[in-house]
């Protein structure tokens, strides 16, 4: 579910469940374009991320189509690149998400990840170590088993 009515402006990610806005910023990460670093201090097992207030979930892949056809070129390549299939919580079927703020700019940090969801089916994420402030936040994107059409 996206908020749209979030005190938060998208460009700085979104209101957290305890009303505070996330502890991250978007700024660029050499050598790999745009990522997510933190603003602050981060405790080990802190809630980073929560994918429910970010992820858009299109109902089928024609909905994903539309959608993406509908915008610009570099928009629409750049809405491609971000999106990705997962299976959900209770969920039986892959669905199509996107990130539609920052909080699509999480780089994939392999084995030297710091942020990490509790599950193959989470959309939140938690601090796997501390974190120091200005670290760049990394989770590894094959915890996601992904059906690639």
């Amino acid at each position: 579910k996206v908020i749209f009515n979030d005190a938060v402006p998208p460009t700085l990610g979104y209101v957290l469940e305890d009303n505070s806005p996330p502890p991250f910023y978007a700024k660029l990460s050499p050598g790999k374009g745009r990522g997510i670093f933190a603003s602050r201090d981060i405790k080990k097992g802190e809630l980073v991320h929560v994918g429910k207030n970010s992820a858009v979930m299109f109902p089928d892949a024609m909905a994903w189509r539309r959608f993406v056809f509908s915008l610009p070129r570099d928009m629409a390549c750049n809405i491609a690149m971000w999106s990705w299939t997962q299976k959900l919580p209770e969920e039986e079927e892959h669905h199509i998400l996107v990130d539609l703020n920052i909080s699509a700019f999480f780089n994939n940090g392999g084995k030297h990840s710091n942020v990490m969801p509790k599950s193959t089916t989470s959309l939140n994420f938690y601090a796997a170590h501390d974190i120091k402030k200005d670290t760049e936040l990394m989770y590894d994107y094959s915890v996601y088993k992904t059906k690639w059409y």
